[in-house]
């Protein structure tokens, strides 16, 4: 299988293809456990950019585009 064709933003999930889970980039930095879907809009890394790697990504809104959204 190949790489999921789901973007957001410039970020591709990193799943395969046809995957159960909610999307995910393999660019999340944040401290293991503090990813949660609560804090994770206004988490930031340490170049106080905002994670955007997995839900809820840049919001409710976010729209994916790609092959496979």
């Amino acid at each position: 299988m190949t790489d999921c064709r789901v973007y957001w933003g410039s970020h591709g999930c990193r799943f395969n293809r046809g995957h159960d889970e909610p999307h995910e980039c393999d660019c999340c930095t944040c401290p293991e456990g503090h990813h949660d879907g609560i804090t994770a809009p206004y988490l930031v890394d340490d170049d106080e950019v905002i994670c955007v790697a997995k839900p809820p990504y840049y919001s409710e809104h976010t729209k994916f585009y790609g092959e496979d959204a």
